[in-house]
C-alpha cells in the first residue's frame, strides 16, 4: 500500500484544501446528524400523535445531496473511495502508482464537467428563478449550488492525486518495485 502522508511535505495550497474539505466534511456531518434527529423525531411524531412532519422528507432528500458533494474531497483525499483490487493486487508499488495517476486523470476530468455543468445549471436556474415543486418550495439555484462546488474541489483533489502519484512512478530507483 503507497502511503502519501510519508511521502511528502504538505505546501501552502495543501494545509488550505484540507481545511476547506475538512470545514466542509463537518458541515456534511452536522447535516447528517440533524437529518437522523429530524428523521426521528417524524418517526415518533407519526407514531404518537399520527402526525408525521411534512417538510423533513424534503429537506432530507436535499441534504443527501449536499452530504455527496460536501464529503466527496474529503473522503479522497483519505483515500476512502471505494476500490476495486482485483487487476492491482499483482503489481509493484510503482506501477501502483502509474495505475492510480492515470486514473486520477478521468476522476479530474470528472470533476471538471461537474463544475463546469453544474455552474452553467445553477446560473441558468438562479436566472430564470426556477423552484422545486414542494412542500417548502425551494429556489433550485440553492439546491444545485453545492454540484459546482463540490465538483471543483474534487477535480483540485484529484489533480494532487495525478502530481503525486506520477512522482512516485517516474521516480527512478527499484526501491518501490516489490510486489504489494
Amino acid at each position: 500500500m503507497i502511503n502519501l502522508k510519508m511521502i511528502e511535505k504538505k505546501g501552502r495550497l495543501d494545509r488550505l484544501l484540507e481545511i476547506i474539505n475538512s470545514v466542509m466534511a463537518g458541515i456534511g456531518a452536522l447535516m447528517v446528524i440533524f437529518m437522523m434527529l429530524a428523521i426521528s423525531y417524524s418517526v415518533l411524531t407519526r407514531y404518537l400523535w399520527n402526525r408525521p412532519i411534512a417538510w423533513i422528507v424534503e429537506v432530507s432528500s436535499y441534504l443527501m445531496l449536499y452530504i455527496t458533494f460536501l464529503g466527496a474531497a474529503w473522503l479522497l483525499r483519505r483515500d476512502g473511495h471505494v476500490e476495486i483490487d482485483l487487476f492491482t493486487s499483482r503489481l509493484s508499488s510503482k506501477r501502483i502508482a502509474l495505475f492510480k495517476s492515470a486514473t486520477s486523470v478521468a476522476g479530474a476530468l470528472v470533476g471538471f464537467v461537474l463544475t463546469w455543468k453544474g455552474t452553467l445549471v445553477t446560473l441558468d436556474y438562479f436566472t430564470r428563478g426556477v423552484i422545486t415543486m414542494g412542500i417548502l418550495n425551494t429556489p433550485q439555484f440553492l439546491l444545485m449550488a453545492i454540484i459546482p462546488i463540490g465538483g471543483f474541489l474534487l477535480m483540485i483533489e484529484f489533480i494532487l492525486r495525478i502530481i503525486r502519484f506520477s512522482r512516485i512512478g517516474f521516480r527512478k530507483g527499484n526501491h518501490s518495485t516489490e510486489r504489494r
